[in-house]
Formats: C-alpha cells, structure tokens, sequence
C-alpha cells in the first residue's frame, strides 16, 4: 500500500529545510552536515521526479509543487507525533520557551517546586524576547508569553493579569519622603513592538501630581530595571511579578500613599502547540504553572 512512498527520514529532512526555509538550519536542527540535507533532498526531487526548491547563490525556495509536499509533509509529521506522544512514556525533558525576564525573575527562582514533585523531569529554559513559531518549531515543548493572549485559540491558556506598582528600596523610600521633587523613576520599554504601550509617563505625571516632567529613564531589558532599582539608584516602575523575590526579602518595598497604585499591565499566558496538548508531562508542567501563578495574584 506504501511502498511507493519516500522513506520517512527523507521526508523529514524535507519538511525541516521547508519550514525553516534554509538547508543549513535544517542541518543544525537535524544535527547533520548542510551536505547531507542536500543530498536527501536531491534524492527526494529524484524519486519524485519534480524539483522541490529553486536553487539561488545565497537562498533556497520553495517551488509550487515543493509548497504542496511541505504542507502535506507538516501535517502528516505533526500528526505521527501527537500520536507517538500519546503512546510513549514521559519524556524526561520539557523545552520551554519565554521572555528573559519572566524566566530570570519569576520562573526560575520559582522551578524548585515544580522539580521538588516531578524531580524526574528536567526542564530546559529558552530565554529569548522573539516570537517563535510554537506549532513548527519541535525544538520547544511550549511557550510562556506576555501580552494580550489571542481569543478563540484553542493552544492558548490564559495565566495571569500582571500588575505594575512603584517600588524602591526601603532607604529610597525615606529620602524621597524627604523631598518634594528630584526622584528618579525607572521603566522598561518593550523589545516587542507589537506591544502596546502602558503610557508610563502618563500615569506617572498624575501619580506624583506636578507639571513638570518627571526623571524617567528607561531600560530595554526588565532585569536591567529591577537591578538599578535594587541598588537604590530610584524607583522602578515594574511587574508586581518580577519583584516577588524582592519583596519577601524586604529588598524592595512598594509605596504608600500615592505610590502605592497599581495599574494593569497586560497578561501572560501559555501556548501548547497541538502536539503536545495531550501529553502528560506538558499537562504536569501546566498545572503546576497555573495553580502557583494563582498563588501569586492573591
């Protein structure tokens, strides 16, 4: 009934170099040489007699009978994998993919419980602000994302609404009650563009009530934030969620009075591509992250 089909490994080779749109990041994907990827390729064309790519100097692209196959490839690929997930054993590796900052300030200061239930599961961070195509790219098991979570998207799970408050170090706080002007604030501004702005220089000109222009400075890197804030340099305006450790420390406390308000930040929410929704250590990861964000937001 197959046997006129290609074997599996070259069909793969192909979907990899398809999606990715390149032989040499299929080969690192793959962990074989760029040569290799060719050579099965070129084998692939051979067998089917049609070209799959146009070759260019620099690139490659997909032909109109290459689009057809890599659709085709992709489901069928995707498919057979949510299938063997189903059948196997949990793995001992989850890949989660999130923004620097909620993995170096809430995720990773928080794993310990998650490693404490399932110690055999190991988890692997990737910290990086880009987005990632979750649903084609097999190197990630999930991804944590900030930002208005999509509606209507079956992959997507809605976590937590974050909250930005003011908050300095406790010797800050009494210099700057001290005084009636001269503070310095720190912010973050967003590396995703396609982010909307919390109008942080707005809120803060109401906040402090004055007409002139208040001393913001800002960081590109919510870490960057959170450390000049920690080292008494001024008063950061920041995720209630990334100063968790801070604040139970007592390293950082939030301001009273009209510092004390908090506006509402966007949200993080979790993608699981459809391959592994109905794997069990995804599922564990899941409901771990859930129940210990809720904790949080009480």
């Amino acid at each position: 009934m197959f046997q006129n089909l290609p074997n599996l490994n070259a069909i793969r080779v192909f979907e990899a170099a398809a999606r990715l749109n390149s032989f040499k990041e299929a080969a690192d994907e793959l962990n074989v040489t760029p040569t290799a990827i060719s050579h099965q390729i070129r084998s692939l064309e051979n067998k089917l007699q049609t070209r799959l790519f146009e070759r260019k100097t620099r690139s490659v692209s997909l032909t109109n009978e290459g689009k057809l196959l890599a659709s085709s490839a992709n489901e069928s690929l995707r498919s057979l994998l949510t299938t063997i997930n189903q059948l196997t054993v949990t793995p001992n590796t989850l890949t989660i993919s999130t923004t620097n900052s909620f993995a170096t300030m809430w995720l990773v200061p928080n794993l310990q419980s998650f490693q404490k239930r399932h110690p055999d599961i190991n988890i692997m961070i990737r910290a990086e602000d880009s987005l990632i195509d979750i649903e084609h790219d097999n190197r990630v098991d999930m991804v944590i994302r900030y930002g208005k979570p999509p509606v209507n998207d079956p992959s997507v799970i809605p976590l937590i609404e974050d909250k930005i408050g003011f908050f300095a170090t406790p010797e800050y706080w009494k210099n700057h009650a001290k005084k009636t002007s001269g503070s310095v604030f720190f912010s973050t501004k967003w590396k995703n563009s396609d982010l909307p702005t919390l109008g942080v220089e707005e809120r803060l000109k109401s906040t402090i009530n004055t007409q002139k222009s208040p001393k913001l400075r800002y960081f590109d890197d919510e870490n960057q934030t959170v450390q000049a804030t920690l080292s008494g340099q001024g008063i950061g305006i920041l995720s209630k969620l990334s100063v968790g450790m801070p604040l139970e420390n007592a390293w950082l406390t939030q301001g009273t009075s009209e510092m004390s308000k908090v506006f509402s930040g966007l949200h993080y929410y979790l993608v699981i591509p459809t391959r592994q929704q109905t794997h069990s250590t995804a599922l564990l990861f899941k409901n771990w992250l859930y129940e210990t964000l809720s904790k949080d937001s009480l």
